[in-house]
């Protein structure tokens, strides 16, 4: 699921404890950038719905949350697998000629012996690696 302005920062994998704290596995570069997390939005039934963390700890991979209105593991629960985005205003300013995977979007591609293939569409951003979506001669 696509949000405009929005981009997919992970998914609520399991709770943890019984206080209703979960643990997001990340979908981003640098975890500890988000140390400091004060909200989130997850998609519930296609929906952005506003949730204001309270705690946040990072561990490896992965980010333990308490959001106000999840105060036990029953309502937690409810959350397993609920995909979690953040406002693209919000992502780290990168450094050197890097770039985020949706800036991709738009931009051409070239090859050295076969000039100029076409724009880039969408990017899949698939479990094995990233893959473009370019329109090459029409197709």
């Amino acid at each position: 699921m696509e949000h405009d302005g929005y981009y997919l920062f992970g998914t609520i994998a399991r709770t943890h404890g019984v206080k209703g704290n979960v643990i997001i596995h990340l979908d981003v570069d640098e975890p500890a950038a988000y140390k400091k997390l004060q909200a989130a939005f997850l998609d519930i039934n296609g929906t952005l719905q506003p949730y204001k963390i309270t705690v946040a700890s990072v561990l490896k991979e992965q980010l333990i949350v308490h959001m106000e209105g999840v105060e036990d593991m029953d309502a937690a629960q409810e959350l397993v697998r609920v995909p979690v985005f953040l406002p693209l205003k919000e992502l780290p300013k990168l450094k050197g000629k890097k770039l985020y995977l949706h800036e991709a979007v738009g931009m051409k591609v070239v090859d050295t012996h076969e000039g100029e293939l076409g724009v880039i569409e969408k990017i899949y951003d698939l479990p094995e690696q990233p893959v473009a979506s370019v329109t090459f001669h029409g197709k």
